[in-house]
């Protein structure tokens, strides 16, 4: 490996794991990131986490503050009904492309994987947390692997990682009954997309994501 690949491989790897610290709120929001620090526990020079952070700054997880430094950016309910606006119109043309495009028996599977986590009762916190994010996986997932389109389905996924910041803030309020409304909205939007019924699934998708939009504000409060 040239030593040019070698400093590119690294700067990914180090970019990965800066971006999960602060996707899992390792680093806070409104922190001020030390880059000497991370350098020290990642036993690396500062370039590769001053490559890194710019990239994050790219994407919005890290802001510039001339003179002071560089910081996780906040969290706001502004930025947040504004991801779900724009999510709600970009999922919605990637779920018009994928349906006629996703596999009968793969909708067949995913709706029986939703049914059996219908039999965890009473899941909360980081449990409840887990089941919705498999569910979030297997029903949006589908739909970006099928819509057949790279942009599209990697402008989604910027959107969904950046919202998942706050849902991990907000894990220890979720609770049975906000599991049991994830499970029958992605259970209508699967059973939709098996019917072919676009139009209906479309909708339904939109429904599932303006519910998921108040739960979030609710728990972000």
């Amino acid at each position: 490996m040239s030593k040019g690949l070698s400093r590119y491989v690294l700067a990914g790897e180090i970019y990965t794991v800066i971006k999960e610290k602060i996707l899992s709120h390792e680093i806070s929001p409104g922190d001020k990131i030390n880059i000497d620090r991370l350098a020290r526990d990642l036993e690396i020079s500062n370039i590769p986490i001053r490559e890194s952070l710019s990239r994050l700054a790219a994407e919005g997880l890290v802001e510039t503050i001339p003179f002071k430094g560089m910081f996780v950016a906040k969290l706001s309910l502004q930025e947040l009904e504004e991801m779900f606006e724009i999510r709600r119109e970009l999922e919605s043309l990637a779920l018009r492309k994928a349906a006629p495009r996703i596999p009968a028996e793969r909708l067949h599977q995913l709706e029986h994987g939703i049914l059996e986590r219908g039999d965890r009762s009473h899941e909360e916190d980081e449990a409840g947390l887990r089941t919705i994010s498999e569910m979030n996986d297997g029903v949006h997932g589908l739909v970006l692997d099928y819509c057949g389109n790279h942009l599209l389905e990697h402008m989604i996924r910027s959107y969904i990682e950046k919202i998942q910041r706050y849902l991990t803030l907000s894990r220890k309020n979720v609770n049975d009954d906000i599991v049991h409304e994830e499970r029958e909205e992605h259970l209508a939007i699967v059973r939709f997309l098996a019917s072919r019924d676009t139009n209906s699934a479309e909708r339904a998708l939109k429904t599932h994501l303006d519910n998921s939009l108040e739960r979030t504000k609710k728990l972000f409060h």
